[in-house]
């Protein structure tokens, strides 16, 4: 199959739900339960880590449960066009809690956290193994993913854009708008529909490629009934994959050291640099990055290997991490007026090689599925998505969980006034967010080294199926 722009732009379209969601857990759930509501920020942290457990299990088993789904529309449709109601529902009510006690609104968050999580696992999983179905070409695969990158970070750009240039409007009552609790829910309402509108203009949008889609096998499985049991060998089935095994263990490094960085960025912005209320534009710089780096790594799939890109991103994206804050200390990063337009320059690369190196990992893992397809006899890009996609959040988890162990391992002041800190604290903030983090983006270059595939293999692996197949 040789997809269509209209059809790859259709695809896109339904991963800005994904983004909604990311900015949304990064930027406001905990915010909006802890210093809005008054929940203690263990509660919400507590809540966010059952739902990450409950994805442990949830994300792999939607993936191979899709897999081999056998229904007139496809293996992944069904599952796009049922999750559209309860991902926009689920997202809309987190951010409605009605007047409850400490309990129920405890309750109310965990509730809703894990039905939107479920929810949009039904959604993604499904969703970003379609994309590795849409073509079996080599660069091709590189431009899918480059959409789906593209279109995750707009999704979280335009929810960034309108919380705070539209509800978050500060006012006589509240002059930091963020505080407002009564702007909450309709923040949840309007991107609540706008998540059902994406994700049903997605699974419409590419509902003509279904016949050109591959099929499970006819008849029961050979593995038996989907269970743990299953769930368990195959997942152990896929980790003896080489290729696998290395991509997501150096993307576990890669993504740790992000979540690391954006549980950060706030407090190296405000102290360590000393910008002020011009921290909050850190993050933003970086997502720009990435909404220039995605369409940029499709522009370059044919003139360099995905598994140079890969690397290349990696190592790039560790050094603009660790050189900054390290040249700071040292006194050789450029001061004064030059200071903001230069860091600010480096952020935005760094969300640039950043991208390319997310969107080299998803064009690779559909190659993988190839070569699982030629030892295996089955066609499994939902088993290798779902993992993929537990890993992302784990290890981002992860690394925001290591952000605040270390703020209270040197006892960082809350509250603190910019300039009223110790200095050293400030300067062990910026070298844990520089160089700390940069030592989890150097082992998963050092990691992903190690994978071998490259043009050649992928063209030998086809060359085999087609042959298979003509057998």
């Amino acid at each position: 199959m040789t997809p269509t722009r209209r059809l790859k732009l259709a695809y896109g379209t339904g991963e800005m739900a994904k983004g909604v969601e990311d900015a949304a857990t990064n930027l406001f759930v905990l915010f909006f339960f802890s210093q809005v509501l008054g929940l203690p920020g263990w509660v919400v942290g507590a809540a966010m880590g059952l739902a990450l457990v409950i994805d442990a299990v949830t994300d792999p088993l939607m993936g191979s449960w899709s897999d081999g789904f056998h229904h007139r529309w496809g293996r992944r449709h069904p599952f796009l066009l049922a999750s559209a109601l309860p991902v926009g529902l689920s997202f809309a009510l987190l951010f409605s809690p009605p007047a409850l006690g400490p309990v129920g609104l405890t309750l109310w968050a965990a509730a809703f956290l894990i039905a939107h999580r479920l929810a949009l696992t039904v959604f993604f999983v499904p969703h970003m193994a379609l994309g590795a179905e849409l073509s079996t070409d080599y660069d091709e695969r590189t431009r899918i993913a480059g959409i789906r990158v593209f279109f995750t970070y707009l999704g979280a750009a335009i929810f960034v854009a309108v919380a705070r240039g539209v509800f978050f409007k500060p006012s006589a009552a509240f002059p930091d708008g963020q505080l407002d609790p009564s702007v909450y829910p309709k923040l949840g309402a309007v991107f609540g529909v706008f998540m059902v509108v994406v994700v049903l203009a997605s699974t419409f949008g590419t509902w003509r490629a279904i016949p050109g889609l591959p099929r499970p096998a006819a008849g029961p499985d050979p593995r038996g009934k989907l269970g743990l049991r299953r769930l368990v060998a195959e997942q152990r089935e896929a980790y003896h994959s080489r290729g696998f095994a290395v991509l997501v263990v150096s993307l576990l490094c890669f993504f740790v050291a992000r979540g690391v960085a954006l549980s950060l960025d706030l407090y190296v912005g405000t102290y360590f640099w000393g910008l002020g209320s011009d921290a909050v534009a850190l993050p933003g710089v970086a997502l720009l990055g990435i909404l220039v780096g995605s369409p940029l790594s499709m522009l370059l799939a044919g003139r360099l290997d995905k598994r140079d890109l890969f690397v290349g991103g990696m190592a790039i994206y560790a050094l603009l991490t660790m050189a900054p804050p390290l040249l700071h200390v040292l006194g050789l990063f450029p001061g004064g007026a030059a200071l903001k337009p230069t860091l600010l320059a480096t952020l935005f690369l760094s969300g640039i090689v950043g991208a390319a190196a997310t969107v080299a990992a998803g064009s690779l893992l559909a190659d993988i599925a190839d070569e699982h397809e030629l030892a295996t006899g089955r066609r499994q890009e939902g088993l290798f998505f779902g993992a993929l996609s537990f890993a992302r959040k784990a290890s981002t988890g992860a690394g925001t969980i290591l952000g605040g162990v270390f703020l209270s391992a040197i006892a960082f002041p809350t509250q603190a006034e910019p300039g009223s800190v110790d200095p050293s604290l400030v300067t062990a903030v910026g070298l844990c967010a520089g160089p700390g983090t940069a030592i989890f983006g150097v082992a998963g270059v050092w990691i992903a080294r190690r994978y071998r595939a490259d043009r050649a293999a992928h063209a030998a692996v086809q060359a085999a199926l087609a042959a298979r197949a003509r057998a």
